[in-house]
């Protein structure tokens, strides 16, 4: 199963059943002990497994697809219940309760609100709210009255307990806990005792975060509001953007360079990698080293869940050059997804899974050969001798390669998110794709030079660092400028929704099916790359209603 014969990932027939799976179980409610049928399909997939052993080597192929698809169906449906059951929430009006809290997360603070909130799990429960323990809840605290929290804490908490609305009732922020199996909301709390304290780990990822924010404050002390945007790219704080920030980036399509995720994961992996090949270290030692360091930044930062999955993919496809296995980013994609599916399931139904994982599934088998081809059929004085080229001509050559290579991916990643964009977040942003073309190498030099300066100021060198801090306030100062004046053109962005809740999902199934297709070396010559966009048209005319 592969888009071309240079992208093999025989673990997608594992994963795709195992998705299915977990959707199966999800929209069934189902709870251990399984469905009767799973038993029958249990024996199916076993005896097909025994045929394929008798057989010859084509009948066992088929038979084997058969049996290891059928499996991994299974153990997707068992799987989500095993490990995240669940939450039969709160069945009582809402009332005051007092619990034991362990912290999982905390959300960035903003200075300005009275509150504090984050995730955690109730570890036990006093009186009526004894059924609460063992559950997951989301938390809000008021700051005035409460012990101030630390990640991985535990506490004691009496605040007012309610519900998340389940399902097609979860709306915004409640639809994003109802994606994480989340059904208790403790709000209005107090954060009273502490019964343990944090990690000595998480107490360090705390410190080393306050001092990374004061090494990017440096010379900047005088612009908060450039300040904001800085520390929100570097440490994904996206609580210190204002109002007017949050709405002209979200709007232009280019919100995502604020989370710690794939761009910020894989720009700071590049430069890891090719500092240390300047310093002359080995290239395995390198990766491995390489990887330690962006795995410490990943935990400083908060360790969110999109950054860690970023981590995983890159250390996928870093791993099996380590280890001189046979891969391809398609592969390490696939491994990635299932290893971050067995630890956390519900990360399925979360925005940013599908989001992350299908713009980068879209640029390895869309993005990347289609970049390919544009540069082949960029031939600017074809029929002229390479060597009697000037600097000039070599320089438009290369830009334009660079540009088409760049237009490719935006273009791609910009298929891919916009069913997500719609049914996440209300929002269809043709401009998107001009904003992304724009902003995203700017946010990739900010992302580096911010990176060098936290370098810099963690070994003692202020100068460099506060000369890095100013240029990435350059580049921010016009990036911001472009993003705020470009929400303003007509037809930037709009609002839209899916006329069905399911229709999201089926959108971003179709239109990365149709890259598939377009990128198999078989039916690409017969569907094109103009089948992606089709697929997308088809579902915005039919499927989606612009309010």
């Amino acid at each position: 199963m592969s888009p071309s014969g240079s992208l093999r990932a025989p673990l997608l027939w594992l994963l795709l059943p195992f998705m299915a799976g977990l959707i199966a179980a999800d929209r069934s409610g189902t709870a251990l002990p399984p469905a009767p049928w799973i038993w029958p399909a249990v024996a199916v997939a076993a005896f097909a497994g025994w045929i394929a052993a008798r057989r010859g080597e084509n009948a066992a192929a088929h038979l084997w697809g058969l049996a290891v698809f059928t499996l991994g169906g299974i153990a997707g449906y068992l799987w989500l219940p095993l490990r995240s059951p669940a939450s039969p929430g709160w069945p009582h009006p809402a009332r005051e309760v007092t619990v034991v809290l362990e912290i999982d997360q905390l959300f960035p603070p903003t200075p300005q609100r009275k509150t504090f909130s984050g995730l955690g799990r109730i570890v036990s429960a006093e009186g009526a709210a004894a059924e609460l323990a063992g559950q997951r809840a989301y938390f809000s605290a008021i700051r005035r009255v409460s012990t101030a929290p630390g990640i991985s804490g535990r506490y004691r908490f009496t605040a007012l307990a309610d519900n998340v609305p389940p399902g097609a009732g979860a709306f915004g922020f409640d639809r994003y806990l109802d994606s994480l199996g989340i059904r208790v909301r403790l709000r209005r709390g107090h954060l009273g005792e502490e019964l343990r304290a944090p990690s000595a780990f998480r107490r360090f990822c705390g410190a080393a975060q306050d001092r990374l924010e004061r090494i990017l404050r440096l010379g900047l002390e005088e612009h908060p509001g450039l300040v904001s945007l800085y520390a929100a790219m570097l440490l994904g704080e996206k609580a210190l953007l204002s109002p007017e920030q949050e709405n002209a980036f979200m709007r232009s399509g280019v919100f995502h360079i604020f989370s710690i995720s794939g761009l910020h994961v894989g720009v700071i992996a590049v430069a890891i990698l090719s500092g240390l090949a300047l310093l002359r270290v080995p290239p395995r030692a390198a990766r491995v080293a390489g990887l330690a360091v962006l795995w410490l930044y990943v935990q400083v930062t908060g360790a969110s869940t999109p950054a860690e999955r970023a981590f995983l993919m890159i250390a996928f496809v870093v791993a099996a050059r380590v280890f001189r296995l046979p891969g391809n980013p398609l592969a390490g994609l696939a491994g990635a997804a299932l290893v971050t599916l067995l630890l956390d399931p519900r990360q399925l139904f979360s925005s940013g899974f599908q989001m992350s994982y299908s713009v980068v599934a879209a640029l390895v088998v869309m993005g990347a050969p289609l970049a390919e081809r544009w540069q082949a059929a960029w031939k600017p004085w074809r029929h002229l001798p390479e060597a009697d080229w000037g600097a000039g001509r070599r320089f438009v050559r290369w830009s334009g390669r660079n540009i088409l290579a760049a237009a490719a991916v935006t273009w791609t990643a910009t298929l891919a998110s916009v069913p997500s964009s719609i049914g996440n977040f209300g929002l269809f942003s043709p401009g998107a794709l001009l904003a992304n073309l724009v902003v995203v190498p700017l946010a990739s030099l900010v992302i580096v030079a911010g990176f060098v300066a936290l370098l810099a100021g963690l070994a003692g060198f202020g100068l460099p660092a506060v000369l890095m801090n100013h240029a990435a306030g350059l580049v921010i100062v016009a990036m911001d400028w472009l993003v705020q004046r470009g929400t303003d053109l007509p037809g930037m962005y709009y609002s839209a929704e899916f006329r069905a809740p399911w229709m999201g999902a089926a959108a971003l199934v179709a239109v990365l099916g149709a890259m598939l297709l377009a990128a198999h070396p078989r039916t690409g010559r017969h569907a094109g790359y103009w089948l992606p966009p089709g697929v997308l048209a088809a579902a915005l005319i039919f499927g989606v209603k612009f309010v």
